[in-house]
């Protein structure tokens, strides 16, 4: 008998070097000595294989793993060759070679080993993509101990939408890093349908032996084009040497701002050709919708002239949007000429208000601390003659020239002009400006309209409202309606807030005296009302309209939505919201329609008494439109308001559910919650019909 040189036991195990190359033993087995052990180690995840051949009588062999458990065996009959071929994790096995049968044999063990690829990982370099764009992986690699050359190819398979597993084209192509074994390649997929994917993918070596599996996921969309595009001049009318500057810029674009690309300008000139001008690239999020955006924009340098500014915005695989143009003139100054022959001397005839027109002109800009004292001016002799209300007139109606903001002028053409709101002060007999006119009634319209002064009849008791205009940005979940029936205003309000905040924010002219200017819309033309800080609150001192609940000397207070509906009672004396034509709480508390207040709020085009259709109202709020919806009368749900007014703040295109907002507030202490979640039927159950402003 050959002399034995393999172990008998696991602790005397001989040990074998694994590598690719076969390492070869030339031993036998018996009755003396019936089993042989081998022991290996494996720094890598490893193919490993195996041959037990050249046998004269049958004899077995076990792969065991480092406590001497059975990992996997080969058990052919008689003399016939054993193998093994497996992948294994790394650390340490035994080989267990034995006697089957009683009969000395002797025999040949080759072993070899590979180590397998391995930390196969990667990551796509976008989470979503639209149609047409190409899928490209980021931070891909896979770790290969017997180094990059050993790697074959890294299978890929694809899945859509939870279906079946696609099978893909493979990469085959590695680079090496700085690390030699660690290779890194590229992949890209492209020509995608709309779908949510799985990308999954294994790596082979030259010997097959593979690595983890590893899968990230993304999605693919339809491209929305932008929408909505519109803006505004924040005058109508400027000075050579002003800047044009841009307000109420918006556009929407369904697959989100970052999608945008730029929006795109030309200029045109007295009817002449269109130039091109510097476009736009940066946006900002309007409110907590990410898909609507906002942007800045102005022209220096201009010559006088009647201009039109055009405008579309595009998306990044360039798609468009609506094209959007408004109208500017810029204007030459008159010149000062030496011997006093102005334009004050030339057009204002007053004496008293020709200096102080001239003085407050100094700074070439009449503001609103400018236009008072000239009305006040005109007190002096204690009425007002004709010469005198024509001067007035004559600023007024050259408030361009006279650099007047356009809130300025529009208050003081009510003071000068007329308005049917100047029928009544404080409830006694106030009238239009004219000839004749005392110092007093002159001083009360501009009180009215300057100060405030002709707060909304109400039972209850105003005071000074402490808190600030804003706290913590616009939230539609700021409304809370209070003792009367405005829903359909507070509703324009919340959708306002949800959709374009900065909206709300340009409403309020902060004067700097406890006093706000507020604007709406008339048929798309801007109005303004002045509100003071004095609010309505109960015996208590809490605030009884808008805000109710709040105490008035709160510093935490937030005040425009009170601010707006205490301006919007004001308004409603002018005799155009379609309410009860009074300047009171109590006249705007008679219900309305939403699409009204969406009008008067924003001065877009409305779309009154819809009827109820799933689609329509989807379609609508993807693309940023305000939405108000109408319940039912009678027969609603318990926790839904009958006869009121909500409005829609979310939809889940997953669940197709639609998140409503109620006006009385999140905690109002009913019932009635202020945020519900309905499905379809739900709204097709409880509501009549639904209003909405219209897509440009």
């Amino acid at each position: 008998m050959p002399v034995d040189s393999a172990g008998n036991n696991l602790s005397t195990a001989n040990y074998l070097k694994i590598t690719s190359l076969p390492n070869k033993i030339t031993e036998w087995i018996g009755t003396s000595d019936p089993t042989d052990y081998y022991t290996c180690s494996l720094s890598g995840r490893s193919s490993f294989n195996l041959a037990l051949n050249e046998l004269s009588a049958n004899a077995d062999v076990q792969l065991l793993d480092k406590n001497g458990a059975v990992v996997t065996g080969s058990y052919s009959d008689g003399r016939n060759s054993e193998s093994i071929s497996t992948t294994l994790e790394t650390g340490s096995y035994y080989i267990r070679v034995y006697q089957v049968g009683g009969a000395n044999t002797s025999y040949k063990l080759s072993v070899s080993g590979n180590e397998a690829p391995q930390l196969l990982q990667f990551g796509t370099d976008k989470s979503s993509y639209q149609v047409g764009e190409t899928v490209k992986l980021a931070n891909a690699t896979v770790f290969d101990g017997n180094g990059v050359s050993d790697l074959a190819q890294v299978d890929f398979r694809l899945q859509k939408d939870g279906g079946s597993w696609d099978i893909i084209s493979n990469v085959n192509k590695f680079s090496g890093d700085s690390n030699s074994n660690r290779a890194s390649f590229n992949y890209s997929l492209s020509n995608l349908a709309a779908g949510k994917y799985q990308l999954w993918a294994k790596a082979y070596d030259k010997s097959g032996a593979t690595s983890n599996a590893y899968q990230t996921s993304f999605s693919v969309s339809v491209n929305e084009a932008p929408q909505s595009l519109q803006f505004n001049t924040d005058k109508s009318s400027y000075q050579v040497g002003e800047t044009v500057k841009l307000t109420n810029t918006t556009v929407f674009d369904g697959n989100g701002i970052s999608d945008l690309a730029q929006v795109e300008f030309r200029l045109q000139k007295d009817g002449g050709s269109w130039d091109i001008i510097s476009n736009v690239d940066k946006f900002s999020t309007q409110g907590s919708d990410n898909r609507n955006a906002s942007f800045n924009y102005a022209i220096s340098g201009l010559t006088n002239g009647k201009y039109q500014l055009w405008a579309r915005a595009y998306d990044k695989v360039g798609a468009t949007s609506n094209t959007w143009q408004t109208s500017f003139n810029i204007l030459q100054p008159t010149p000062v000429v030496a011997d006093g022959g102005d334009w004050f001397e030339q057009n204002i005839k007053d004496t008293g208000i020709r200096a102080a027109t001239r003085l407050r002109f100094a700074d070439q800009v009449l503001d609103r601390n400018d236009i008072i004292s000239i009305l006040r001016e005109v007190k002096d002799n204690s009425v007002v003659d004709a010469t005198e209300v024509k001067d007035l007139r004559t600023l007024v109606s050259n408030a361009s020239y006279l650099k007047i903001p356009e809130s300025v002028r529009v208050l003081a053409n009510k003071v000068v002009n007329g308005d049917v709101a100047n029928q009544k002060y404080q409830s006694n007999t106030l009238g239009n400006l004219d000839t004749g006119s005392s110092d007093v009634q002159l001083e009360n319209l501009i009180s009215k309209w300057f100060y405030g002064g002709d707060r909304p009849t109400t039972p209850y008791t105003y005071q000074y409202a402490s808190g600030s205009l804003f706290q913590n940005g616009i939230s539609y979940q700021d409304i809370k309606q209070g003792v009367i029936n405005d829903c359909f205003f507070l509703a324009g309000l919340s959708q306002t807030a949800f959709r374009s905040p900065s909206t709300i924010e340009n409403m309020f002219i902060d004067n700097g005296d406890n006093t706000f200017t507020v604007r709406f819309w008339k048929n798309g033309v801007a109005d303004y009302v002045t509100v003071d800080r004095y609010l309505p609150t109960t015996d208590t001192g809490y605030l009884a309209y808008a805000n109710k609940g709040n105490y008035y000397k709160n510093s935490t207070n937030e005040l425009w939505v009170t601010l707006a509906e205490k301006a919007y009672a004001q308004l409603n004396e002018s005799g155009w919201i379609y309410q009860d034509n009074t300047n009171s709480y109590k006249g705007i508390g008679h219900g309305g329609y939403m699409s009204d207040a969406f009008a008067q709020i924003t001065g877009r085009n409305v779309s009154s008494f819809n009827v109820l259709d799933f689609n329509s109202i989807v379609n609508a709020f993807n693309s940023g439109q305000l939405i108000g919806l109408a319940t039912l009368e009678t027969g609603v749900a318990s926790n839904i308001v009958a006869a009121h007014g909500y409005t829609v703040v979310g939809y889940n295109s997953s669940t197709q559910k639609f998140t409503l907002f109620n006006p009385w507030g999140i905690d109002n202490g009913s019932s009635k919650p202020g945020i519900i979640e309905l499905a379809w039927n739900e709204i097709a159950s409880n509501f009549s019909y639904w209003d909405s402003t219209k897509t440009i």
